[in-house]
């Protein structure tokens, strides 16, 4: 259950109106997590990690956990689910509507851009954008 964690928040870090962040969540100092965002960690393997100086857009989504679904003739609500854990570095700028999948770290420095679905990890310096997120630059 996401709501047994625990929730650390640095200094000088905004939650806007209407943000949600619930279960085992830790933001750095001098962030800003913006309007009607989602994020839910999970105790154990399932943790959010958010550095510093991170901007985070409206409406993004950060979920630490998928669910299972391998075998076709059990219901998916009861094949439970898979937690694993998402960083996101120091001096990240994450635009409006990304969804970030669980597992995935997203490098110090780097940019993704507003709608991108990020299923897997972004190296540090990179910009990337897309469903699914692939890198188009550098900033070098």
């Amino acid at each position: 259950n996401p709501r047994d964690g625990r929730i650390a928040i640095g200094e000088r870090t905004i939650l806007a109106s209407g943000a949600m962040v619930e279960g085992e969540v830790t933001i750095g100092d001098d962030s800003s997590v913006q309007n009607y965002t989602i994020i839910v960690g999970y105790p154990g393997n399932g943790a959010v990690r958010i550095g510093s100086k991170v901007r985070i857009a409206a409406h993004t989504m950060i979920v630490a956990t998928n669910h299972v679904f391998a075998d076709p003739n059990r219901p998916i609500h009861g094949q439970g689910l898979k937690p694993e854990p998402i960083t996101i570095e120091d001096d990240v700028w994450i635009g409006g509507n990304v969804f970030i999948t669980a597992g995935v770290t997203i490098g110090s420095g780097s940019v993704i851009g507003a709608g991108s679905v990020v299923t897997r990890s972004i190296p540090p310096r990179s910009v990337a954008v897309g469903a699914p997120a692939r890198v188009i630059r550098r900033r070098e």
